[in-house]
């Protein structure tokens, strides 16, 4: 690589995941791009990660958090850890899909300087196919999977960004801890002129290990974090807009599993932590909602939509 090349840091939040954290690490080493420093945040997980970074190589950045801050606050450890023009969240159970991945990641930068943040295609590591389950783009799976196209979503750890973003919108917002935590994020960087790209060029396998992962908790937290973000992102109407949609899908997740429980605990945490979100608000502009409202037009019908669900669902 020429001298001149930008530095790129990859940013690697680790939780409990020492099955697949090898390849993980294994799959950016052989990345034949090579201004790069690789940052591994562990969020407390209290288990043999030192030793296995120490079987991987010598040049690895590892932050060891106090207490498990969830992904958001682990993110921003590492945001700040961070010294490359570019910074790249990689999860602690996926890996590139070949070892051009990063080259790839810089030529698109180059030829498409008015974006900002690059969402990579989110693939099954053994098959290569798109992981249909993370696929949250306002556009149909089928058609555009291997498109570029303006999108206002990413998935967390398969995502690259300009480090300006940050300097200008801010970080990751660390009370939700874990859940929604884009759909916040990206209201503040639409606000801020930035603009994110759904580039197939750069491919991410996700093996979406259980270990570290709770079956249970996301209905709590992301039923309690959709209110919080009506709250904080959006004014009044749009707000609702955004809500009741969100609402009654987790009610669907919940009556499909009989986590009611946790259901109800995230609606009254919810509505309880709007006081202490208050200074927090950072409501889309009429300009973000124009644009978001714009890129909805391009979202598949409910037909198609639910058919995804049932074959593949997030949640």
């Amino acid at each position: 690589m020429a001298d001149n090349t930008p530095k790129v840091s990859v940013v690697i939040v680790y939780y409990k995941r020492s099955d697949t954290i090898r390849e993980t690490l294994g799959s950016v080493f052989r990345q034949d791009y090579t201004d790069r420093e690789i940052i591994v945040v562990d969020n407390h997980s209290e288990d043999n990660l030192k030793e296995i970074i120490q079987e991987c190589g010598p040049d690895i950045h590892l932050i060891e958090l106090p207490e498990n801050l969830g992904p958001c606050g682990a993110r921003n450890a590492g945001i700040r850890a961070a010294r490359g023009e570019y910074i790249v969240f990689l999860e602690d159970d996926a890996s590139y899909s070949s070892p051009f991945e990063l080259t790839r990641m810089i030529r698109v930068w180059e030829t498409h300087p008015k974006f900002h943040v690059l969402a990579f295609k989110i693939c099954d590591p053994d098959t290569g196919e798109l992981r249909q389950r993370e696929w949250c783009h306002p556009r149909y799976w089928k058609d555009f999977s291997d498109q570029e196209f303006e999108t206002h979503y990413f998935g967390e750890g398969a995502v690259a960004f300009r480090r300006e973003v940050f300097s200008k919108s801010g970080d990751y917002f660390e009370p939700f801890f874990i859940g929604v935590e884009c759909d916040d994020l990206v209201i503040r960087l639409l606000n801020g002129g930035f603009r994110i790209l759904y580039t197939p060029e750069v491919r991410v396998g996700h093996r979406a290990s259980a270990k570290g992962r709770s079956v249970n908790r996301q209905y709590y937290f992301y039923t309690r974090n959709y209110i919080w973000t009506a709250y904080k992102d959006f004014r009044f109407m749009a707000s609702v807009r955004y809500l009741i949609p969100k609402l009654l899908m987790m009610a669907f997740f919940v009556l499909r599993t009989g986590n009611l429980r946790l259901f109800f605990r995230g609606i009254r945490d919810g509505l309880g932590g709007l006081k202490a979100i208050r200074l927090h608000r950072t409501p889309a502009t009429r300009e973000t909602m124009r644009y978001m409202a714009e890129l909805e037009k391009g979202r598949p019908g409910l037909v198609k939509r639910l058919a995804r669900h049932r074959e593949a669902p997030q949640i």
